[in-house]
């Protein structure tokens, strides 16, 4: 089960990503405008708010959705202590709102079914409701991490257009000339 999801996956990315007629810069901008709205506390928003944005800078719109589901309802617990903890240290304590009732109150929210509207709704307004330092950490980390991924990006995607090509290359390389083959028997007595 597994290992035909991850097939199909493979195929989706290679099919729909790496395949098009986007340059590289195109479909690395694509993966690092998600990757920065991934980490924003916006879930439920950010596969709209990344390919919006995708759309306006002209970047790949395909490679935006399954990255921006790096944060889900089971993911953004670690990630956005994480991301409050970054947001601490250009923050005082004092300044910023209780991390533990924060914590908590995510928490409280697994609880809920992901299927649940309640869900959805609780967990959108206490991101919302959250302090600057989880704001800050989550644009440092997004920033950072963005910066990564578009490196990262662009270097797997030219990388696999090259390796590609050299395959078909060498494909053709191999492949007898069926027209020059042909010509030579008919000219052999």
């Amino acid at each position: 089960m597994l290992r035909r999801f991850w097939f199909r996956t493979r195929r989706l990315i290679a099919a729909k990503v790496l395949h098009t007629d986007d340059t590289p810069h195109d479909i690395a901008l694509g993966a690092g405008l998600a990757t920065f709205v991934a980490f924003l506390p916006l879930i439920g928003l950010q596969t709209l708010i990344a390919v919006g944005l995708a759309a306006l800078v002209k970047a790949n719109k395909a490679i935006c959705v399954p990255i921006v589901w790096i944060t889900n309802p089971f993911t953004a617990i670690p990630i956005y202590t994480g991301c409050l903890l970054v947001g601490r240290l250009f923050i005082p304590a004092s300044e910023a709102s209780n991390e533990t009732q924060v914590v908590a109150e995510l928490e409280r929210l697994q609880s809920f079914g992901i299927l649940d509207s309640e869900f959805w709704s609780n967990l959108l307004g206490v991101l919302l409701g959250l302090s600057g330092a989880l704001w800050l950490g989550c644009l440092v980390v997004g920033t950072g991490s963005a910066l990564v991924m578009y490196g990262l990006a662009r270097w797997g995607v030219v990388a696999y257009r090259e390796r590609r090509r050299q395959r078909i290359l060498d494909r053709e390389l191999r492949r007898p000339n069926r027209k020059f083959s042909h010509a030579i028997r008919r000219t052999e007595p």
